[in-house]
């Protein structure tokens, strides 16, 4: 199973849900909030704690991957994100890092005041915890 954990506080993180849903036409994808307990639960699994609202974390399958990397591994099964994403994976890990923390940072501000939007009946089955 796929699962991306995301900040379910945060529009800028929602937008981001939103994004992957309208492209993963392949229904790939699940999600988690990182504050529910569905999502608490699976990153206690994977050795996560104390999880940081301000990070992603994607399981793909058995892997477990953070920040920049967990981005780009999403990225990477969107349909037209493969090649620049797989480019991107190369450029090392403390640099992208380096990127995603700004962007993470800055994410509360970047999409100020929006509201999330409301899976439909058929996206509520990719939610865990819903």
């Amino acid at each position: 199973m796929n699962v991306i954990f995301y900040d379910g506080d945060c529009s800028f993180c929602a937008a981001i849900v939103q994004f992957v849903l309208k492209r993963d036409v392949k229904g790939r994808f699940h999600f988690a909030a990182i504050q529910s307990d569905a999502g608490r639960g699976l990153l206690a699994e994977h050795g996560v704690t104390e999880p940081s609202m301000d990070t992603m974390y994607f399981i793909e399958d058995t892997r477990f991957y953070e920040r920049s990397t967990a981005v780009l591994r999403v990225a990477r099964k969107l349909p037209g994100y493969r090649v620049s994403s797989s480019i991107c994976l190369c450029i090392p890990r403390p640099l992208r890092d380096l990127c995603y923390r700004f962007i993470a940072r800055n994410r509360h501000k970047i999409l100020q005041g929006r509201s999330c939007a409301i899976p439909s009946e058929s996206q509520k089955e990719r939610f865990l915890g819903l």
